[in-house]
């Protein structure tokens, strides 16, 4: 048998909740990068990145609290997506966009291995919110001088 043969390793819950937790942690940094390159600047913009920061946080601790829930030890090491380097206003907030996109689908692709509340949780709470923060950066975006 080659390792093409071999059936792809089955994800469980904790595991799959790990991944999410490692893309939120993540998301704090990204946020953290984007309101550090906006250096005082649009402060509406530093705002509304700020309560996506806070939004982010929330979710990191309730991610941790379920991973623990299912007998697991939460992620400490943030995704790759959340080390961007200080760069110019469009281009920070155009990079956090494209990070929420990719949480969409990360939390997309989740439902079908989640069951019980952390399918609720994401359903319901985190999937809405992506949206929301997706299209509150595309008006941003908007709305700032192309990079």
């Amino acid at each position: 048998m080659t390792s093409l043969d071999s059936p792809a390793p089955v994800i469980g819950p904790a595991e799959r909740l790990n991944g999410l937790l490692r893309g939120e942690l993540a998301a704090v940094i990204a946020c953290r990068h984007a309101l550090w390159s906006l250096n005082g600047r649009h402060p509406d913009t530093a705002v509304e990145i700020a309560t996506f920061k806070a939004h982010h946080t929330q979710t990191v601790a309730a991610l941790q609290a379920a991973v623990r829930a299912l007998g697991g030890s939460p992620a400490v090491e943030a995704g790759t997506w959340g080390s961007f380097a200080l760069l110019g206003d469009a281009l920070s907030v155009r990079l956090l966009l494209q990070a929420e996109a990719l949480g969409l689908i990360e939390y997309e692709d989740a439902l079908a291995s989640l069951g019980g509340s952390s399918r609720d949780v994401v359903e319901l709470e985190l999937l809405p919110r992506q949206r929301r923060h997706i299209a509150a950066l595309s008006s941003i975006l908007s709305g700032l001088p192309a990079a």
